[in-house]
């Protein structure tokens, strides 16, 4: 068995989802070139240096729809993070545009949120879609003057990041998300704030056996528990993986050397059974007579 470590950076990849950063290809020719003796390959994620630069507000969650006097409307929040006071502020600068008086209050015993409209002339209809409406609490589509969604307010955002790779995927990898299939090669928790670094060390030296016995380039994806591209908002992270290469032995037996203590317990063995096989001949001729 032999052993190769990669160390990636990606501002040296080709990035396929821009200033997400989240998308890339690595062009590294002959990692491991394809070869009849190799048996199989092993991976692992050595260790990551991941910034949490990403949004909780982000282009997938920054638009809330609502119906309101037989109107489509449409709030585009700014992708940035979120405290429960900037969040409701925004909200109701954002209706305020578009012609609503809404006071927002913030439940300290539920987390729920109460949105109570003073000058509507119809009820609104929050339009449920999957934007801002699942961390304001909505699970539905909901219609009144007086608001209240059937969740607490979650401005948690993500939880763990999920590094994926087609090149790399194992046979060993298993993810209730069909997105993800078995290419996640590690599930790094989050556990630092916003603009700080993540980083991490296989301690438990998990290898994962490789569906692909060569390697000439590596496409990296990082994802989140929701199978969604992070947005790493062009800020760039080191990944170092181990590939471990196991190769088939051809032997020779004319090359083979047999102790010379096994030759000799082999050759009393011999001996043994001929004195056994003539004391037999002797016993069938005496029961012959």
């Amino acid at each position: 068995m032999e052993s190769r470590l990669i160390t990636l950076y990606s501002k040296d990849a080709l990035k396929l989802n821009g200033e997400y950063n989240s998308n890339l290809i690595f062009s590294i020719p002959n990692i491991v070139d394809e070869n009849p003796d190799i048996s199989y390959l092993e991976v692992s994620l050595d260790s990551a240096t991941i910034p949490v630069s990403w949004y909780l507000i982000n282009d997938l969650t920054n638009s809330l729809s609502y119906i309101y006097n037989n109107s489509v409307f449409t709030i585009t929040l700014t992708n940035g993070n979120y405290t429960g006071t900037t969040m409701i502020t925004e909200l109701t600068n954002k209706f305020s545009d578009n012609g609503l008086v809404v006071v927002i209050t913030l439940s300290q015993i539920t987390g729920l949120l109460l949105f109570k409209f003073s000058n509507a002339i119809t009820p609104i209809q929050f339009t449920y879609n999957n934007g801002l409406m699942p961390i304001l609490g909505f699970t539905q589509t909901t219609v009144g003057v007086a608001v209240v969604p059937q969740l607490p307010m979650n401005l948690l955002g993500i939880q763990k990041i999920n590094i994926c790779s087609g090149n790399l995927s194992t046979l060993s990898s298993f993810s209730s998300s069909p997105a993800l299939s078995n290419q996640v090669i590690q599930s790094i928790p989050i556990d630092m704030p916003s603009f700080h670094q993540i980083t991490y060390l296989d301690k438990a030296n998990h290898f994962g056996r490789m569906k692909s016995r060569f390697l000439s380039n590596i496409d990296i994806q990082l994802y989140d528990e929701k199978s969604a591209f992070l947005e790493m908002n062009g800020i760039d992270f080191t990944l170092s993986f181990v590939i471990r290469i196991f190769r088939k032995y051809r032997v020779s037996h004319d090359n083979i050397i047999i102790p010379k203590e096994e030759i000799k317990e082999e050759k009393k063995i011999k001996e043994e059974d001929k004195e056994e096989e003539v004391k037999d001949k002797e016993l069938e001729l005496l029961s012959l007579k």
